[in-house]
């Protein structure tokens, strides 16, 4: 077994299939697949019932534990060599373990790897590209932003059973995680989208504010031995900046400025071909669901 994919769902009845199908529609397929419930109250849960493939886990205890705990959960069930994650509401590029896994395959060093990212709405229409790829990304890089795209990640299990997500930093587990292993990690971004990243129109400020009030308690944990003191404290000052301005954005009904500014426009022709993926994928039978 090469690839372990893990999505934990809650509440995805929407989504789920066809993130699913994504997995399915892979040219690398020697993976399987872990789905983990946390505590569904909607259909998701008979969804993944419903399929019936060998290579296929699915796990359910009734409980809502929280992402955290769910990864952790993942990485220990794994067989694969490698551990692939997403998340129940995106959707992979066809080519995403093919090239992740040969990336890894060719660098012995790498831990994991990230790709760039195409932006879906909820009807799966591309808007915009995402992924900055830095030769070099400093311990700066680290701490004031996530310069890995979460949900793309694939790296060696091993990894990721020797470092942990930390329960402690909910909505930020992965930006504590890059800074907890910086220097001694090592990582790479494919500057392929080889990720189909749902990011909808509407701007959530409470949880925007806990995302914030995590991210400066990785700061001041993690930011005296990577930047120093100065450097920290020019950091926390930047990110109550930023807190200050989504917030006024928020308030005047302008979020969507700043949202959009996240990503970079696409030309037409390269969204044509994006979308004709999408479609791909959507089309992807699954035994059990699609299939007698």
């Amino acid at each position: 077994m090469r690839v372990s994919v893990g999505i934990p769902f809650f509440n995805n009845e929407k989504t789920l299939l066809n993130a699913i199908k994504s997995v399915f529609c892979q040219t690398f397929q020697d993976w399987e697949l872990i789905l983990i419930d946390d505590g569904s109250s909607d259909n998701s849960l008979n969804i993944a019932r419903r399929i019936k493939d060998p290579r296929v886990r699915l796990i359910s205890d009734g409980v809502n534990k929280g992402l955290i705990v769910r990864l952790n959960q993942m990485v220990n069930m794994a067989r694969g060599e490698y551990f692939a994650r997403m998340d129940a509401d995106d959707l992979m590029h066809p080519d995403r373990l093919h090239k992740q896994v040969e990336f890894l395959d060719a660098h012995p060093d790498v831990d994991f790897v990230a790709t760039a990212i195409y932006i879906i709405d909820d009807q799966n229409q591309i808007t915009g590209k995402r992924g900055d790829i830095m030769s070099n990304i400093s311990g700066k890089d680290v701490l004031r932003r996530a310069p890995y795209v979460h949900p793309t990640i694939t790296g060696r299990t091993v990894w990721f059973r020797n470092n942990p997500y930390d329960p402690l930093f909910v909505r930020a587990e992965d930006r504590e995680l890059w800074c907890r292993t910086f220097g001694r990690a090592q990582a790479a971004i494919l500057p392929e989208p080889l990720f189909f990243y749902r990011e909808l129109g509407s701007f959530n400020i409470s949880k925007y504010i806990a995302s914030k009030k995590t991210d400066m308690k990785i700061i001041t944990k993690y930011g005296p031995s990577i930047v120093g003191y100065l450097g920290t404290f020019s950091l926390l000052c930047k990110e109550w900046m930023k807190y200050i301005i989504y917030k006024i954005f928020t308030l005047i009904g302008l979020e969507q400025i700043l949202i959009r500014r996240r990503s970079k426009v696409i030309s037409d022709k390269e969204k044509e071909i994006a979308e004709k993926v999408i479609s791909y994928i959507l089309s992807t039978s699954i035994s059990g669901i699609d299939q007698a």
